[in-house]
């Protein structure tokens, strides 16, 4: 069973997954995702692009923008759970590259 999923955390750990895309206008596409970016904007690539009369078209890859998006599915054998916290992680990493404890230093202390 697949499992709809609008996170767009889990979305980045599942590059290179065989998934379907549903879209805003009722139509939807199958492919490997390639690329997912932080606005919800999908790659894919050997794709199976099903519109909302259920007319077929291959297409060797297909840029789908996030505001278009409506649910992407979540493979069987994914954990999504994983997969999610380990994007968190990557996340947290970037954000906090002043080292432990520091945190990120966006603006200087004032010393009174």
């Amino acid at each position: 069973m697949t499992t709809p999923s609008k996170r767009k955390e889990g979305d980045e750990g599942l590059q290179g997954q065989i998934t379907t895309v549903d879209l805003q206008d009722e139509s939807s596409a199958r492919g490997r995702i390639d690329n997912v970016d932080a606005f919800m904007n999908i790659r894919l690539a050997n794709v199976t692009y099903t519109d909302r009369w259920g007319h077929q078209v291959e297409l060797d890859d297909l840029f789908v923008t996030g505001r278009n998006v409506r649910y992407v599915h979540i493979p069987d054998d994914v954990n999504i759970t994983a997969t999610i916290e380990q994007q968190l992680q990557i996340i947290h990493r970037v954000r906090n590259f002043g080292g432990k404890g520091q945190g990120r230093r966006e603006f200087p202390s004032k010393k009174l």
